[in-house]
């Protein structure tokens, strides 16, 4: 049976649960209002653009509280990722997250003119470049994870799903808290908050972090430590709001800054595709030579000498960020509120890696055949500008309400690349051919602007007091151009000085500049019927579409392929839901049926005629799917909760750039079904009442192709994290232990085949320390 069949099933089933929870629901006088001291904490999120309650958003969201985002040490994206389902990460390299919402992924489109398939906001601003959000979390009021497309209200149009993080806002009753940690991997970590009012009208709040921890992997040919860490961040926040005013200004400034040796990058067989095999081949070599073997986690990457430089580049990867968000709220008409939300944000990204992570030149003086070394650097500088305008109804006795708004965005982004490049032979002595495109030194200087410019309205109107309908539609206008120029720097090597060759992907010599632009425009229409018969039970039923726009390669080979665009992707997403609570707010069951056609999605490869990287359009893409989440709070000192999807999506039609027919096959980094559990209890110690608390979860991620062919593949593989605390009488101290990945489960972040090598990342080992926290 196809998954899809049992998703048909999967969607009876949720149809008849909510049957049977019209006449289990608590009535309306035990559910309404807050939940009691027993029962399940109320989220609510502003995804929609209005407050409102998880359980009364007719979409698919997962919100998580700032306090159980500190309790799962969720720093990163992921760590978001291996916490739920329906969502996966995946990553290219240091520049590009790679972030896996109901099989919509962006994989290795980082050009200065691409968007996001599943899209980042941070309080409510859109960031445009993915790998300058390398920042780690902290202090927030909540994460807002949006499955699925988002083409009206959303700020930038969303293709695939939204992750919006939300900081903690400024509070004028003065708290604070600090809290220090100590972990394995030499990991030293602070982070810190304080707020108060510093008049009548103006709050304040300061936050902080910083994280220091030595490599996950080590680079023993140059004896230093890879993926290692040191971050600084912080934040500082102005909140003005007179007493007797609707009028609030928010003003949040950040920065973050973090540094790392690289990434770590191992070549290991693969069981299915044939090849030469060089850099598995020269692992077992040098793991003979060693008395101690070679792990996964050690490489020997090569260190570029770039032309014109007397001394190696060592791998390397930093960024830099600082943003500016302004947020006014007025109402301007009787119950018709002003939003503007003005962001400003800029970034600097440097990464040098290995994407071999072994090449000729090594200590063990071990070369084998196709050996070669490919080294990138990437150096990118960000900028951009947005601003949403947004008038919002708030009346309370009518059947009618609606939102209209503008969005403006306008980036800049320049992209400086580096590739170098040597190679020793091939059978036969190296003579002009294939393995002479990987040898010498290119380059590639990347302008590129991008624009958006969108108007958006949605209506709903109660039929009755419990049916609703509602109406929505944005129209998007992208405009992407910009100037690329590539340049063959060197041609051969220290082994062939002479070779005329310019590195891949450069084709032509001595290179090419050449300006490209394009624009598009879309309508992205939304429709929604919610249906709420009893407090405790919503059912709703939504077709949406998404837009993400079309962009241009980098690192083109020719000027041709600069010149020539990728298109947009577009979704229609038919989804119907049902949420539910009973016994008094103690259980939550949500279920979620839908079906994805996607068109024109984006999937860039490595072409074999040229060993370069293309952009190009899948025709379309079919993704049917079934989300599930229970929570449950039987007593006061116990919560345990269950989350799990499944997916049948495949490629209707597509042929790639080397004539593969991926037709049918399922959609590259997607895992088939995900599983997540886990419980939390707190008991007394004595007189010590509460002090006590325990937390375990536990999250299964079933298999993955990592290509659309379907030939390479990651088993699934499952993760335990963990937490106790103590919570001292008498005052806000707490002492905690933690660990992530406990069973210390060896499992990769990416792939990418060549040779017969799978060259791969791996995810942090297990972690664990001690957590000292004070709040006053």
């Amino acid at each position: 049976m196809r998954i899809s069949g049992r998703i048909s099933v999967l969607a009876l089933a949720a149809a008849s649960l909510a049957a049977s929870a019209a006449a289990q629901v608590a009535p309306a006088s035990s559910a309404a209002g807050a939940a009691s001291d027993e029962g399940l904490e109320t989220s609510v999120v502003t995804a929609q653009k209005r407050e409102e309650s998880v359980q009364n958003a007719a979409l698919s969201i997962t919100a998580l509280s700032g306090a159980t985002i500190e309790k799962s040490k969720i720093l990163s994206l992921a760590d978001l990722a291996n916490t739920l389902t329906g969502i996966s990460f995946t990553a290219n390299s240091p520049q590009s997250n790679e972030i896996n919402i109901r099989g919509v992924v962006n994989t290795r489109l980082s050009a200065p003119t691409a968007d996001q398939s599943v899209s980042i906001f941070v309080d409510d601003v859109y960031v445009s470049r993915a790998g300058n959000l390398n920042s780690s979390f902290y202090d927030l009021a909540r994460i807002e994870v949006l499955r699925g497309p988002q083409g009206v209200l959303l700020g930038k149009n969303v293709a695939g799903g939204a992750i919006n993080v939300i900081s903690a806002a400024p509070q004028f009753d003065p708290s604070g808290r600090i809290t220090l940690t100590y972990g394995n991997y030499d990991n030293k970590q602070t982070s810190g908050y304080a707020t108060a009012g510093v008049t009548d009208s103006l709050a304040a709040r300061f936050s902080f972090q910083t994280i220091n921890h030595s490599g996950y992997a080590r680079d023993i040919y140059h004896n230093v430590d890879l993926e290692n860490l040191d971050s600084v961040q912080f934040r500082g926040q102005l909140l003005y709001a007179p007493k007797a005013s609707d009028l609030r200004v928010g003003l949040i400034v950040d920065y973050a800054r973090d540094t790392s040796n690289g990434i770590n990058r191992v070549g290991i067989p693969d069981p299915v595709l044939t090849g030469a095999r060089p850099w598995s081949t020269a692992r077992a070599r040098i793991a003979a030579l060693r008395p101690g073997g070679l792990s996964v986690r050690e490489s020997l990457p090569v260190w570029p000498l770039f032309a014109g430089n007397t001394v190696a580049s060592p791998q390397e990867v930093k960024h830099q960020s600082d943003s500016y968000i302004l947020k006014v709220e007025k109402d301007v008409a009787t119950d018709i509120r002003l939003t503007s939300i003005s962001g400003y944000r800029h970034g600097d990204a440097y990464t040098l890696y290995d994407q071999t992570g072994l090449g000729p030149t090594n200590p063990y003086d071990v070369i084998t055949t196709l050996l070669f070394a490919e080294p990138v650097n990437f150096i990118e500088q960000a900028k951009q500008f947005s601003q949403e305008l947004r008038l919002t109804s708030n009346y309370t006795d009518s059947r009618f309400d609606w939102i209209v708004g503008a969005y403006y965005l306008h980036s800049k982004v320049h992209q400086f690349n580096r590739f170098w490049g040597e190679t020793p032979f091939q059978p036969g002595g190296r003579a002009p051919g294939v393995l002479a495109v990987l040898s010498g030194e290119s380059h590639w200087d990347d302008y590129g602007r991008n624009e958006d410019i969108a108007g958006f309205g949605q209506i709903g109107f109660k039929i009755t007091p419990t049916l609703k309908v509602e109406a929505g539609v944005r129209y998007t206008h992208d405009r992407k151009d910009g100037t690329q120029r590539g340049t063959a720097i060197a041609t051969g090597d220290r082994f062939v000085p002479t070779d005329p060759t310019p590195l891949t992907p450069l084709a032509v010599k001595p290179g090419f500049f050449t300006g490209y632009g394009k624009s598009w425009s879309r309508a992205t229409p939304q429709g929604t019927i919610t249906w709420k018969p009893l407090d405790g039970l919503l059912v709703y039923a939504t077709v949406s579409t998404g837009f993400k726009g079309g962009g241009f390669q980098n690192d083109a080979p020719n000027a041709f392929a600069a010149q020539t665009p990728y298109n947009p992707e577009t979704v229609t997403n038919y989804e119907g839901g049902v949420k539910t609570e009973y016994w008094d707010h103690r259980i939550r069951l949500n279920a979620t049926g839908f079906h994805m056609k996607y068109k024109n999605l984006q999937v860039q490869q490595t072409s074999a005629a040229c060993l370069c990287n293309i952009i190009n359009n899948a025709s379309s893409a079919s993704i049917y799917g079934f989300e599930g989440e229970l929570q449950v709070a039987p007593v006061s000192w116990f919560r345990a909760w269950a989350s799990g999807n499944v997916l049948d999506a495949t490629y209707n039609v597509f042929v790639d750039t080397n004539g593969v027919n991926n037709t049918g096959h399922f959609l590259q980094r997607t895992p088939n079904y995900q599983v997540a559990v886990g419980a939390e209890a707190t008991t007394g110690i004595g007189a010590w009442e509460k002090a006590l608390t325990a937390r375990v979860s536990y999250r299964y991620q079933g298999k993955m192709f990592w290509s659309p062919d379907n030939l390479t593949s990651e088993a699934g593989y499952g993760l335990v994290d963990g937490r106790v605390q103590l919570k001292l009488p008498n005052r806000d101290w707490t002492i905690a232990v933690y660990g992530r990945n406990l069973t210390d489960k060896l499992y990769r972040t990416n792939i990418i085949s060549f040779f017969g090598d799978q060259m791969s990342s791996y995810a942090q080992p297990r972690t664990y320390g001690v957590e000292v926290a004070a709040s006053f």
